[in-house]
């Protein structure tokens, strides 16, 4: 199948409406080899798509919109008339033009974009040195991508009043106070070595501001510098933009019409992309994507020095990125993203400190530091972990249950390499074996940071808890449908088992917690739903004949595609959906984007038929198996203690705190009422704080099990410091409250409560 064009217009005209058009600014003009790679591209794109021709005709103005929001996500420089302009101009014609790898719309564009953007940077210098008046009762709206574009350039002007009134206001109560608000949930992963992270808020500096004009104006003065300082650099940043950022940023405004996960990569991208697999260079081991013009991290990599620090979460913004222990911050909002990246890498063991807008504040102005030194991806860190917990028996407090929890970071294999090296199967199998070693009575499998891995380790894994059957069904762009089943390895546990989750378990965590599902073998426990990601991408790289197009290049392109999705053995999909919880648990995270559902455009959610298999039950097995009953009993006794217990009465709150925070999208404009509105979090924060160590107290008894290869590694590590000289590596202390983990914990020791009350001698006469 070829690109499909719902409309098309006369050559002529079109060569009318490009002489139409005149670019202020000089730009890099696209280039012949440029425009056969566009072709390729959305060739590529439109054949080897999942969806194929079931794909709706995707219409050119959805393309032209979809590049003018990449150029101004917040609608802050083109004004309804300019967006009517392209709209007439180019609309129509805009499939013809990326058919035949004419770029020059998006150059055009581009060029009355910069245009904008000069004239701007020029009216906020000016502005910047006239007064504000910082006690108005106006108001932001922080999130305008949804809203209308400026009507004319007398409502864009006052637009950027506000905005210039806001980021002042940033600026300012920032600049006044060394702390900041720190992380307000039940995972506060506090570092109790981390001063900054529990320093008081200076409230006699804040509210100095309001009454000392003469202290107001020395953090002005330096507000203003800043904020010029950042529109300097984006008029910088965009009149030196390559030619192929253009390329890139116009086809991708097309493939993610398609989805979200098909893109296309420039040269430069994808020696990025390349580098980045291949751990060239060491970094703090998050992924980072733009939002809005802030650089915002979706994840964190298990293993990496941002999540070892216990100091960043996902939706954190970086502000600023600083080389070293004294290095001078350079501001980074509205920086594009793959610069931001260059500065946070560099040298192994080198320092680099990030200032951040925790997710959890709403308060724009909310700040803090967070040091952490490069490395590469921790292999023991990345390698499945357990504990064992002794949790009491409710029945009778003399007896308790032996539970045993499994955490699985990532499917990995071969780490030893040659074949004969750690996988997550055999990992998994080590560690049961230590806990059976225990008395284990029930196993929880956490896969709540897990967001996926090898494919065949995930069919593997869900093979260890089952007698066998499909684990997953693969359907292809041509509707053939492959089943990966249980290679028929020995169960490694037969008894009760249970899989927590969360919105960030994603991929191949989704198939072996909907495989475990769809087989009666565990019960789900978490968030309402997982990530939802059920879709497969393939790099086609050009270079390699495919259709009409060959392209060979010293530096060649590349798009990813998405070729294949995912249904459980039941014939559900894992896309869109995820795997729904049996009992699901109070979480901050199902309100906030992080699931395949808050992407734009994502693949929707479809059925198969399902997969045939013969269930040959063992006997013992048989005990151990969901049922309806089962699962009503362990889900009453669940919202029972949701209802009742302290740390859920605890949990709500602050899940009640972060929603009502998170839907405020309009930010006062009055200094006075920022400073009040900043106390009241802070001391909220404190509150917070101090019930966290409090319900902390009351942890069941724990021991962490490790396995042979991990202990292996530690100890070589251990011998190289010691060879080299180094100090002693200080182990970050793990979060002192975990509620979801001791909840499961407990749902584990009902379902042991129940399998007893069935097999006495009451419940059989």
């Amino acid at each position: 199948m070829t690109f499909t064009f719902t409309k098309r217009i006369p050559l002529l005209a079109a060569l009318f409406l490009l002489a139409s058009i005149s670019v202020a600014h000089a730009l890099p003009k696209p280039s012949a080899t440029m425009e056969s790679e566009t072709r390729w591209a959305v060739d590529t794109v439109s054949r080897q798509h999942y969806l194929k021709e079931a794909i709706p005709e995707l219409s050119g103005k959805k393309m032209l919109d979809a590049y003018l929001r990449s150029l101004d996500p917040a609608k802050l420089f083109f004004t309804q008339a300019d967006f009517d302009e392209f709209m007439f101009r180019f609309g129509d014609a805009f499939e013809m033009f990326m058919g035949n790898g004419n770029l020059y719309p998006a150059f055009a564009i581009f060029g009355r974009f910069f245009e904008r953007l000069e004239t701007r940077v020029e009216w906020v210098r000016q502005r910047l040195d006239q007064p504000f008046d910082f006690f108005t009762d106006a108001s932001f709206i922080t999130d305008r991508r949804e809203l209308d574009w400026p009507a004319d350039q007398a409502e864009a002007d006052a637009l950027w009043q506000d905005r210039l009134l806001f980021e002042l206001l940033n600026e300012i109560l920032s600049s006044s106070q060394d702390a900041s608000l720190s992380g307000m949930d039940n995972e506060r992963d506090r570092d109790d070595d981390d001063e900054a992270n529990d320093e008081a808020l200076d409230e006699e500096a804040l509210r100095r501001l309001a009454t000392d004009a003469d202290f107001l104006e020395t953090h002005l003065k330096e507000a203003r510098a800043v904020v010029m300082r950042r529109y300097e650099r984006s008029l910088r940043f965009n009149r030196d933009k390559d030619a192929w950022e253009l390329q890139e940023a116009i086809i991708n405004a097309m493939t993610r019409l398609f989805d979200p996960h098909s893109n296309f990569f420039s040269a430069d991208t994808l020696e990025d992309f390349n580098t980045s697999v291949q751990n060239a260079f060491f970094g703090i081991g998050a992924v980072l994507f733009d939002d809005d013009g802030y650089c915002t991290i979706r994840e964190l990599t298990p293993g990496g020095p941002a999540e070892a620090s216990r100091q960043l979460r996902p939706e954190d913004k970086i502000l600023a990125v600083a080389q070293g222990e004294k290095g001078e911050f350079v501001d980074v909002i509205d920086m594009r993203l793959r610069h931001i990246v260059n500065l946070i890498r560099g040298p192994q063991n080198t320092v680099v400190r990030l200032l951040i807008r925790p997710a959890d504040s709403n308060d724009p102005s909310a700040r803090r530091e967070v040091r952490l030194v490069r490395d590469e991806i921790q292999l023991t860190a990345n390698l499945a972990s357990a504990r064992v917990f002794t949790v009491p028996n409710s029945d009778n407090p003399e007896r308790s249950h032996t539970i045993g929890v499994i955490e699985l970071p990532s499917f990995y294999g071969n780490l030893g390499g040659n074949g004969n090296g750690s996988s997550t199967t055999t990992d998994v199998r080590e560690l049961i074996d230590q806990l059976n070693q225990k008395g284990m009575d029930a196993l929880v499998l956490d896969l709540r940071s897990n967001g996926g891995g090898l494919l065949s380790e995930a069919v593997r894994l869900a093979g260890a808890f089952i007698p066998g059957g499909p684990v997953v069904q693969v359907r292809n762009a041509d509707g053939r449908v492959d089943v990966l089943s249980d290679p028929g390895e020995e169960m490694a546990w037969k008894g009760p088992l249970a899989v927590l989750t969360s919105r960030f378990s994603a991929s191949a965590s989704e198939i072996v917690a909907g495989a475990l599902r769809d087989h009666g073998r565990a019960i789900i426990i978490g968030d309402s739903s997982t990530h939802g990601k059920g879709t497969v991408q393939q790099v086609f790289q050009a270079g390699a004949r495919q259709g009409f197009f060959s392209l060979t290049r010293n530096r060649p392109v590349a798009t990813k595609v998405t070729v294949s999705q995912f249904f459980l053995p039941k014939g559900d999909s894992t896309q869109l959906r995820g795997v729904s919880s049996d009992i699901v648990l109070p979480s901050a995270n199902e309100f906030l984007p992080i699931g395949e559902s808050d992407l734009n455009n994502p693949l929707p959610w479809k059925a198969i038929d399902p997969a045939k298999w013969d269930k040959p039950l063992p006997a013992e097995l048989k005990p151990y198996l969901v049922n309806p009953e089962l699962l009503d009993r362990l889900r009453s006794y669940a919202e029972a203690r949701i209802e009742d217990l302290p740390e859920f009465v605890f949990l709500r709150e602050q899940i009640d705190w972060r929603r009502e925070r998170r839907e405020e999208t309009t930010v006062s404009l009055n200094l006075r009422e920022r400073i009040e509105k900043r106390i009241a979090d802070e001391a909220l924060r404190v509150r917070f704080n101090e019930t966290f160590d409090r319900l902390a107290e009351d942890n069941f008894a724990e021991e962490a099990l490790i396995l042979k290869l991990s202990a292996s590694l530690e100890e070589r590590s251990r011998q190289v410091r010691e060879e080299n000289g180094e100090d002693e590596v200080d182990e970050k202390e793990e979060p002192k409250l975990d509620i979801p983990l001791r909840e499961a914990l407990r749902i584990m020791a009902d379902w042991r409560r129940w399998l007893a009350a069935e097999s006495s001698p009451q419940s059989q006469s």
